[in-house]
């Protein structure tokens, strides 16, 4: 072989492998993306089958793109939530989305008793229990009489599935450290010097657990 087409060899090889790892990268996109909404969906699907028959307000804590908000426009009079990574315009004429950290940037005048329904879906696994106690404490004082408190968090195993698949490179490690190995039960501790537990089930193959809370 002469070295021109050695060369040319090199070079072709050279461009393919950088395109296969393009392709790689793009494929690990995707499927993180598909995942992704796959579990929003669920989660969220599960999430309205609890929800108050009638409401008003409602607010979504970790409200992210206002997937659930969106859904609650038609049948719900006011939709806000918050989220510290959030840049979205409110979702209706009737919206609040703030971009911070719960509750610390929940005000005096969302802690009037005015929501009918609260949505905390795969928030709390990213909380301390310091934070845990602190947002029991505020969501007691934003439900109104009755209003319920719908909660998804996952369950410890789902961190040894993420370790499998960080390792095989089809999703991001990063954020991941922050579910710490959270215990749902941790949510029964705190919330229920406030509220009342009315359900607690698992879906997804019992990989996700839903709790509802109703104000006392």
């Amino acid at each position: 072989m002469t070295l021109i087409r050695k060369s040319k060899l090199l070079n072709w090889c050279f461009h393919a492998k950088k395109q296969f790892i393009v392709l790689f990268s793009l494929k690990k996109v995707v499927i993180m993306m598909l995942l992704d909404k796959y579990f929003r969906y669920r989660r969220v699907k599960v999430a309205l089958k609890n929800r108050p028959k009638i409401m008003d307000n409602v607010f979504d804590i970790g409200c992210d793109d206002g997937y659930l908000l969106r859904k609650l426009i038609h049948i719900t009079k006011r939709q806000d939530g918050i989220d510290p990574c959030t840049n979205i315009s409110p979702v209706s004429n009737h919206s609040e989305i703030k971009n911070g950290f719960f509750p610390l940037a929940i005000k005096d005048y969302q802690m009037q008793a005015s929501y009918d329904a609260i949505f905390a879906l795969a928030v709390f696994e990213h909380f301390s229990e310091s934070d845990i106690r602190q947002s029991a404490s505020v969501i007691n004082r934003m439900l109104s009489p009755k209003g319920r408190l719908i909660i998804t968090i996952p369950h410890p195993f789902v961190d040894k599935i993420l370790d499998v698949l960080i390792s095989l490179h089809l999703i991001e490690g990063m954020k991941l450290d922050e579910h710490h190995g959270f215990d749902p039960d941790v949510l029964i501790t705190y919330f229920s010097d406030f509220l009342r537990l009315v359900k607690r089930e698992r879906f997804q193959f019992g990989l996700n657990n839903i709790f509802v809370f109703e104000r006392l």
